[in-house]
């Protein structure tokens, strides 16, 4: 393309060019769905944004950038293709577990200098909101019973697939209404994820351990609507089994 080079899913390339060509073409794909009259916003290491596309339903488009404190030097510049790909395959190896995770319909590369910088669009999960967001509305016991067993479930197929996420943080368990009542959890950011034994015992208490200190940081940042004190009444009734 004039501007990028992207890999696509089967029947998605179309529908995506269509839409971004309509938009004039100038700007990242990110840039034309925010600018679309009806686009969703959400939170993200950088602004995550979705529109309806023609053809391509509900689409997410993500920029991905670097976390830790090699996110404060190369921030969202990537060498070669290597990011993209382990995401890919390592949500395809998801869904193959039947562990839910948003489906990758396109990658987009954006040459800068030596680099690229990278848009991954993923199909949209209906009625869904991550871990934070849902507990920010203060959830009564009863749909916090839902919440958590969903959050549980989750934990347990990585447990049993050896399955370490050292990024499993609040905002990257998205939790969305399940066909028959209750939530079912939907992994995200899985390019970090690591396969190891089945049933591991120390993986688990990683991922767990993960998700605690972003529960307890967001707290700290006030955008989880629960006190630190809170969320150690939140752990229990989570770990507990019912």
């Amino acid at each position: 393309m004039p501007h990028a080079s992207a890999w696509f899913r089967r029947g998605r390339e179309k529908p995506i060019l269509s839409f971004w060509q309509k938009s004039g073409g100038k700007h990242r794909l990110s840039e034309a769905v925010r600018r679309h009259p009806q686009s969703l916003r959400f939170a993200g290491r950088l602004p995550v944004v979705a529109a309806s596309i023609a053809g391509a339903g509900t689409l997410v488009v993500r920029p991905c950038a670097h976390g830790g404190l090699w996110g404060h030097v190369a921030r969202d510049l990537y060498l070669g293709p290597d990011r993209a790909l382990r995401e890919i395959r390592a949500s395809e190896r998801l869904t193959q577990l039947k562990i839910p995770t948003p489906r990758i319909e396109a990658v987009i590369f954006y040459p800068i200098g030596l680099g690229n910088r990278i848009e991954v669009v993923t199909s949209l999960v209906p009625d869904s909101l991550d871990l934070v967001r849902h507990l920010a509305r203060r959830p009564g016991a009863a749909e916090r019973a839902r919440l958590f067993s969903a959050v549980r479930k989750l934990f347990d197929q990585l447990h049993r697939h050896g399955i370490r996420h050292p990024d499993l943080n609040a905002r990257n368990i998205l939790l969305a209404s399940a066909p028959r009542g209750g939530f079912t959890a939907w992994l995200l950011d899985v390019d970090v994820i690591r396969f190891g034994e089945a049933g591991n015992h120390h993986v688990d208490q990683a991922n767990r351990h993960r998700l605690l200190r972003s529960l307890l940081k967001r707290a700290r940042l006030g955008d989880l609507g629960w006190s630190e004190t809170e969320v150690a009444n939140l752990w229990h009734e989570l770990s507990s089994r019912r």
